[in-house]
């Protein structure tokens, strides 16, 4: 298992994937922490609970790359024509699929423990600019930027997964992007009480995002990791059992 994955990982890195989505992804959620920060009014309203909630919970913002990731690094496969050698070299399938959600997970789980340095770190320098001291000792501070990293992970594992399963990148990103940005909105903002069950709020909920009828983040994490599960056996299953 342990070539497999080397193998994985040396499949992105003979690729332009790593060196321009990990970057966009930092760079998104910085951007969007630094954003959240300066519309703000005042280090009062900075330093408030509600405030610093606002301010981390976009630290997430660029977990869907990490979902588009996903999907490359198993539909990548064929885009560019590779799929058949891979299987012929492992004939016992389940065992790349399984490589690819473990590089998936160490993408997203590196992307989003640099994303969360990051944002952290303009954060602390814009709140000191602005005035107010950021809150190194608050519990949910660290607990949100935790929550960062595993919204990254379980996105980049349930791309491996829909990417295993569409397997035309094409499509799968263009169904990715349409669920995400508009259908989920759609039922969130129609039927609420469907909304908050979905993948992408339940991300919303794990970085402590501050909106009404979120699940708990632990519940939230419990739920993403459920999806993350599905399209992984889903993937499994229809790359076991059609025929490239």
């Amino acid at each position: 298992m342990m070539n497999l994955v080397s193998a994985e990982w040396l499949k992105l890195r003979t690729t332009r994937l790593l060196h321009g989505m990990i970057p966009a992804t930092v760079v998104l959620s910085a951007a969007a922490v630094a954003g959240a920060v300066l519309s703000l009014d005042g280090a009062a309203e900075l330093e408030s609970s509600e405030g610093i909630r606002r301010v981390l919970s976009v630290t997430g913002t660029g977990a869907l790359l990490m979902l588009l990731v996903g999907i490359m690094i198993s539909a990548g496969e064929y885009r560019f024509g590779t799929a058949a050698d891979t299987f012929l070299t492992t004939p016992r399938r389940h065992r790349v699929v399984l490589a690819k959600l473990i590089v998936g997970a160490q993408c997203g789980l590196g992307a989003g423990a640099i994303t969360s340095i990051a944002c952290i770190g303009i954060a602390s320098l814009l709140y000191n600019i602005e005035g107010a001291t950021f809150p190194f000792g608050d519990a949910d501070v660290w607990l949100t930027l935790a929550g960062t990293v595993v919204y990254s992970t379980l996105f980049a594992v349930l791309g491996v997964g829909l990417g295993s399963v569409i397997r035309n990148q094409t499509l799968a990103v263009a169904v990715a992007l349409a669920w995400f940005a508009v259908v989920e909105h759609i039922l969130v903002n129609l039927a609420p009480d469907i909304g908050r069950w979905l993948p992408a709020t339940a991300g919303q909920a794990i970085v402590r995002t501050p909106l009404d009828d979120l699940l708990s983040p632990l519940a939230a994490v419990v739920l993403l990791s459920a999806y993350g599960a599905a399209a992984a056996v889903a993937g499994l299953r229809v790359v076991v059992t059609r025929d490239t």
